[in-house]
């Protein structure tokens, strides 16, 4: 079962950039979904709307992967779930 902030989120990389939750794996970087810089600024901006969330300069940097998306943004509404 799909959490609601993972269907919040694969809502955002649907909604906006036409990528299908499918598409979303963890390990995933980013880049490869084809996001231009423009785009990847676009979806740090969404997060943080989508979740009221305030993402640093520095997390934003370190965020790479989808993965690494999804856990800053459950980090910031602490949920994060263990695994």
């Amino acid at each position: 079962m799909v959490s609601v902030v993972n269907q919040r989120f694969n809502k955002i990389f649907k909604q906006h950039f036409l990528i299908t939750p499918a598409q979303l794996k963890v390990r995933r970087k980013l880049q490869d979904l084809g996001l231009n810089q423009l785009e990847l600024n676009e979806v740090f901006f969404y997060l943080e709307t989508e979740f009221k969330i305030d993402l640093t300069d520095n997390e934003v940097q370190s965020i790479l992967t989808v993965g690494d998306a999804l856990k800053a943004v459950k980090r910031h509404i602490g949920t994060v779930e263990l695994h």
